[in-house]
């Protein structure tokens, strides 16, 4: 079985954007229920995904199925700042782990230094 993590970056406020990032996360889905290891990593203005009234309303349920696999782990740190995006304590209220700070933007080898595939959106 393969170890792939999804890296997405789509905005959830842009319509087009917003069916990717929900793409992303079937295919995450699919992937770990055929018993794949499979996160699902929210980083620049996809660390809003866990927040968004998105345009498009398949997003929240797919957003929701990949919580449910216990696929998401976890969303920018640094981006949810609020020297940046400044929603880390929105992401808090809804459980979503932060990696990284304001003061230190995490790099995608803490997913190759453990062997994932990066896959990014």
């Amino acid at each position: 079985m393969g170890k792939y993590a999804f890296i997405i970056l789509c905005n959830p406020e842009d319509l087009s954007e917003a069916v990717r990032a929900a793409h992303a996360l079937h295919y995450a889905v699919q992937l770990k229920r055929l018993g794949h290891d499979v996160v699902a990593y929210f980083d620049g203005l996809g660390s809003k995904i866990p927040i968004a009234d998105s345009p498009y309303k398949g997003l929240r349920p797919a957003y929701e199925a990949a919580q449910n696999e216990g696929v998401i782990y976890g969303a920018c740190g640094y981006c949810a700042s609020p020297p940046h995006l400044n929603i880390k304590d929105k992401l808090n209220a809804v459980r979503v782990r932060l990696i990284g700070d304001e003061e230190h933007h995490e790099d995608l080898s803490m997913f190759i230094n453990n062997g994932y595939s990066i896959l990014v959106f």
